[in-house]
């Protein structure tokens, strides 16, 4: 059996360094994104800087975004996806999500702050990542970034045996947000705190930890499995980020200099992974799509589930607590 290598082929640290200027040529425009999104609970400042310095390194002609909601990653792809226009490299964006969020509450202050042409990189779509036809927008496209930000085992089973066959035959990167690197982790975050065994997706304190994976969504305990079997290497975004910035007390500083707090930080809560580096034949999970009768409807602002207010609100104030955290343990 041969050995899982030691190191995936993408660095996201090297992304990250050599995209620094882009990403400081473009800090008052992102900054002015993210206040127009007005979500930072569900992504970070360095983030952003972060998933666009993975774009503008990788220059996919293609980026697929899995999970929308207001739409931080959407205005951070696309805004990567512009500048790589721009520099005679063609991308687009294809976001697909069931909420209408995107359009009823953020693109229109978005339009407040960007051209109307930043838009035509873009195609975001109210659509069911289950019983999407992927083929439409996968073929011809030479390479794929996905960003695999919805949750649950369906969803894992659809990307895992349904997404990754498809783009497999190319090159491709695929990023994973809310999951935490342990080695990075305060030591006491290994307690239970009197909390009850992880049992599936769950924001209000149980966690499932999976060797250096620490994560509340059923995603991880999938792309662990994906991973062994395939001998792919997980790689975060912290780890790549500490250990090819971090350890370097010149590049440090000046990423510290030329980004500032707000887009450079040494977290990353974020992993990723390459097929390409799979060390054995790749095998998938077989996927069933659901019958129609299982098939949600897309949610709607101008109709919301009675429950949605209070149980967003805790959503989002355990995802603002865990960005405040994550900023403190940087």
């Amino acid at each position: 059996m041969q050995s899982v290598p030691q190191e995936p082929s993408f660095q996201l640290g090297t992304a990250y360094w050599n995209q620094r200027q882009v990403l400081r040529a473009r800090r008052d425009r992102v900054l002015a994104l993210i206040r127009a999104v007005d979500n930072a609970g569900d992504l970070s400042s360095f983030q952003w800087a972060q998933l666009m310095a993975a774009v503008l390194e990788f220059k996919p002609s293609l980026v697929l975004e899995l999970g929308r909601s207001f739409g931080n990653s959407t205005c951070a792809f696309n805004e990567a996806a512009n500048v790589l226009n721009s520099q005679g490299h063609p991308c687009r964006v294809v976001s697909l999500c069931l909420s209408d969020n995107w359009e009823a509450l953020v693109e229109p202050r978005v339009r407040q702050v960007v051209e109307e042409s930043w838009f035509q990189s873009l195609e975001a779509l109210r659509a069911n990542i289950l019983t999407f036809d992927y083929d439409r927008v996968i073929q011809g496209a030479a390479r794929c970034l996905v960003f695999w930000d919805a949750h649950g085992f369906t969803v894992a089973e659809c990307v895992l045996g349904n997404i990754l066959p498809r783009i497999a035959d190319r090159p491709n990167l695929v990023l994973m947000h809310d999951m935490l690197d342990v080695r990075y982790l305060p030591p006491e975050s290994r307690l239970y705190e009197q909390n009850v065994l992880w049992k599936g997706n769950n924001w209000s304190g149980p966690r499932v930890r999976l060797g250096h994976i620490e994560s509340t969504v059923e995603q991880a305990v999938a792309i662990v499995d994906f991973a062994s079997r395939n001998g792919i290497p997980l790689e975060s975004a912290d780890h790549s980020i500490r250990t090819r910035i971090g350890d370097d007390p010149g590049k440090l500083q000046e990423m510290r200099q030329v980004l500032g707090e707000e887009l450079f930080s040494l977290c990353g809560n974020w992993f990723y992974f390459s097929l390409g580096d799979a060390r054995q034949s790749l095998t998938f999970p077989r996927f069933a799509p659901p019958a129609p009768e299982q098939i949600k409807a897309p949610k709607s602002k101008s109709n919301p589930p009675a429950v949605r207010p209070g149980w967003w609100a805790r959503i989002r104030h355990k995802l603002r607590q865990a960005a405040k955290a994550a900023l403190k343990r940087c």
